[in-house]
């Protein structure tokens, strides 16, 4: 008895390996279909595993360095403040901790550089003992009271290849003084440095951020002894920040208070956290739809392929083999492909992570933490794989329990061959050719095949012009537009203080090489409308200049006017605003601070960078209460780059003039970037284009294969291979003209889609596209089409007639 228990288990067993057998030489029968899926999957789960590591790591580092230094909970700029009257503040209800201190912008005179270089000194007070926005120190020594040591910030020290010990000559109200690089400094305030909101990355050769003693900035701004301009403050825990707002507002109103906002809009922690939200969005989005492209695929080749082996299936059955026992036979086709994908995928992802992560460091000054073998995310990756996967390969192959044994080795009743709408079209039907005719009835027969073809040609098309308009339209407008569009000067002079307008003009303009001379007023104001509210910087422009365009989605000129407000496309969504809406508005520059006028919304424009309102210089002016004023200059001048330096130098020592900016400048380090992320555009072009050739070339070889035995009856009953292949591409390009023109639609559904969900209030992606890229779309589709009918070609030629015709019965 024992004896036969063993022989039957090992005629079972002997049975299982026969189904692998079987399992591998269908795979390798179909190994491109297979292979084509598995580099599908591989690339989904190695994005899937290396942009979730990389950011975990981003935020483990962001979560250690905020705990680890006390980030601040609400930031507050003002005029000045004693700085005896800052612990008052920390006895209002909410607050748990309040720190004053005195941040300053200078510019570093570099005689040997033609670029203006600034610094942004901030306090540290060492009298505190426990600090908010504190700094970690991965190098350096420690700085006194007195002393002109400094901390500087890591970027900007790699830049300039500074070594400890160095001088940095800096301007602070006309007068030269020198501070000693001491130490490389990280601060949770300053993780993604920009100096102003018109820029997108940081620029370290020009800007860095200074730490010093509270009691040294005291000796280099006089004026500001045992005063502050900066607080920063933390909540108590379950406090309402709004409410700590209002009476912060009622307490430092008298002191120049200019804006308060919490670390939510702190400028740095926001593109942080919107960084890490991108991060994981891509992590989830992009491999889903890889997975579920390849699971679709792998829909249609285990229907086929249970379809072509109804016989083999019927024998199974006749032989005993459980429906159970077939059903995982064949969903085992998509099981190993799950687990093989997503083992290699989650190894490719694990060992990309630390350089992805590494990249990352390079934008984000946070202390360096790599994980890059992570075991969870390997596994969730392949059981990610199995769900999907399992569930395509089971829909595929679930037809397999309703055949039975008799059933199955008949072959299965042919299709109705009834008229479809299209041959019954005379005029149409009598323009075809025999194989176009042909062609036309068997789309009609199987519909399932013919939407999946015409499925596949729709999102190749738009997938490729989408990757075509974002790298050579989208990111370009997006990084260049400002700088070469809207902000057509050759230098902007930055004033310490609001100036009377007219002696700047005049001064700037009797030098020779200044051609033009434009006033900008610069003015924080926050916009009420219902229950919303934002703050933003209102543009006061003139109607005559031409240094500083406003221009609507069609690229024209908008002239700042004063009947209202010209307001930029995200900030009038964010207010839920339109044309000839009302709104209120307040700055702290107003006479009455807490005076609100009315003013309408004229128009609404575009801007990529950042949100701006725009008004006619004399009407901001005449809401403010103020006389004729300007906070920058816009210069035009002659021999730009040698004329900016000569104006820098002239003003270097200025107590008036806190900076001079060539547009060069700018329009520069947006070509250095552009270097970097444009070689990323065009390879997610070349992605595109891979990605919609291989469903494409997939999906022109599954239909192939499934009518094997059409073709070779065809070829047997006279025609030749390019006549069999006729009828194919006939199919082909007949369902191509419609999904191409479907493809428009999608192409920029998916376009808007995209510039929606990446857009924030710092920047606005385009979210047009252009004739150009769609295009190029249809082309590299039709091309793509055309390359993939050869390679069918070349199958039609290798067709076995004997073994294709042979009888299934």
């Amino acid at each position: 008895m024992g004896q036969g228990k063993q022989r039957a288990g090992s005629t079972r067993a002997g049975e299982l390996v026969m189904l692998w057998k079987k399992l591998l030489r269908d795979i390798l029968s179909n190994k491109g279909s297979y292979i084509a899926c598995l580099v599908l999957v591989v690339i989904g789960l190695m994005v899937f595993t290396s942009f979730s590591i990389a950011n975990k790591n981003l935020h483990l580092a962001k979560t250690t360095l905020y705990e680890e230094q006390n980030f601040a909970d609400g930031f507050i700029e003002l005029g000045s403040m004693p700085q005896g009257n800052v612990e008052r503040l920390a006895q209002l209800d909410g607050i748990a901790q309040v720190n004053g201190r005195l941040v300053k912008e200078v510019r570093v005179n570099d005689p040997e550089n033609d670029d203006s270089v600034y610094l942004l000194l901030v306090s540290y007070d060492l009298s505190e003992a426990e600090r908010i926005n504190g700094v970690s120190l991965p190098q350096g020594g420690e700085i006194r009271d007195g002393q002109s040591n400094a901390w500087l910030d890591m970027a900007f020290v790699d830049a300039h290849e500074l070594e400890r010990g160095d001088r940095i000559e800096i301007i602070t109200n006309g007068t030269a003084r020198e501070i000693i690089f001491d130490g490389v400094a990280l601060s949770p305030e300053f993780v993604y440095l920009l100096r102003s909101e018109t820029e997108l990355y940081p620029n370290p050769s020009q800007y860095g951020v200074v730490f010093l003693p509270l009691q040294t900035m005291w000796s280099f701004f006089p004026e500001m002894q045992g005063r502050v301009n900066d607080l920063v403050f933390t909540l108590e825990e379950g406090a309402s920040y709004d409410r700590v707002e209002e009476m912060l507002e009622l307490e430092l109103e008298r002191y120049g208070l200019t804006t308060i906002y919490p670390r939510e809009d702190q400028t740095s922690h926001f593109i942080l956290i919107e960084e890490i939200e991108v991060i994981e969005s891509l992590a989830t989005f992009f491999p889903i739809m890889i997975l579920s492209i390849a699971s679709f695929i792998i829909y249609i080749v285990l229907k086929r392929l249970v379809e072509q082996q109804r016989t083999q299936i019927g024998i199974l059955k006749a032989f005993g083999y459980t429906n159970r026992e077939i059903l995982l036979h064949y969903l085992s086709y998509s099981l190993v492909l799950a687990i093989l994908g997503g083992v290699v995928g989650g190894l490719l992802g694990m060992w990309l992570a630390n350089p992805l992560t590494s990249m990352l460091y390079d934008f984000f000054y946070l202390p360096e933490i790599y994980e890059g073998f992570s075991l969870t995310y390997l596994i969730l990756g392949i059981i990610l794989c199995l769900i999907v996967l399992g569930f395509a390969g089971y829909q595929g192959c679930k037809q397999v329990l309703n055949l039975k044994p008799a059933e199955a080795m008949r072959p299965p009743a042919p299709v109705s061959g009834k008229k479809n709408l299209l041959e019954r079209l005379r005029f149409f039907s009598e323009m075809l050719t025999v194989q176009g005719k042909m062609a036309v009835r068997n789309l009609g027969r199987s519909r399932s095949r013919s939407f999946f073809m015409f499925f596949g040609i729709m999102i190749s098309c738009a997938i490729i012009a989408f990757t075509w308009s974002l790298s050579t339209e989208a990111m370009p407008k997006f990084m260049f537009y400002q700088h070469e569009e809207v902000e057509t000067y050759d230098a902007r002079i930055t004033l310490a203080s609001p100036i009377a307008r007219e002696a700047v003009l005049q001064e700037l303009e009797s030098y020779p090489e200044v051609t033009k001379a434009e006033p900008i007023a610069q003015v924080p104001i926050t916009i009420f409308h219902q229950w919303r509210e934002e703050q933003v910087v209102l543009l006061g422009l003139t109607q005559e200049g031409r240094l500083y365009n406003i221009l609507d989605s069609n690229g024209n000129r908008v002239l700042p006017s004063q009947e209202g407000l010209i307001l930029s496309e995200r900030l009038a969504e964010n207010l839920g605003l339109q044309v000839g809406s009302t709104v209120e508005i307040e700055s702290p520059f107003m006479r009455n601070s807490k005076e609100r006028v009315e003013v309408d919304v004229i128009e609404i424009i575009p801007q990529y960078i950042g949100m701006n309102a725009y008004m006619d210089l004399s009407r901001v002016e005449e809401i403010l209460g103020q006389g004729a004023f300007a906070t920058s200059v816009l210069v035009l001048m002659n021999n730009d780059r040698e004329a900016v330096t000569a104006l820098r130098d002239r003003y270097q020592e200025s107590e008036v003039v806190t900076g001079v900016d060539g547009r060069h400048e700018m329009l520069r380090l947006a070509s250095e970037n552009w270097e970097t992320y444009g070689g990323i555009m065009h390879l997610f072009v070349g992605i595109g284009v891979i990605f919609s050739f291989s469903i494409i070339y997939i999906s022109s070889f599954i239909i192939l294969s499934e009518r094997n035995r059409e073709l070779a009856s065809m070829r047997v009953l006279g025609m030749t291979s390019q006549e069999v292949l006729s009828v194919i591409t006939f199919e082909q390009w007949f369902l191509s003209f419609f999904a191409l023109i479907a493809s428009i639609p999608t192409a920029k559904l998916i376009q808007t889609g995209f510039a929606s969900e990446w857009s924030t209030d710092m920047y606005t992606m385009p979210a047009e596209m252009s004739f150009q890229s769609l295009v190029m779309g249809v082309l590299i589709t039709v091309l793509s089409i055309w390359v993939a009918q050869r390679f069918a070609l070349r199958k039609v030629k290798k067709l076995d007639l004997v073994e294709v015709l042979k009888s299934r019965e």
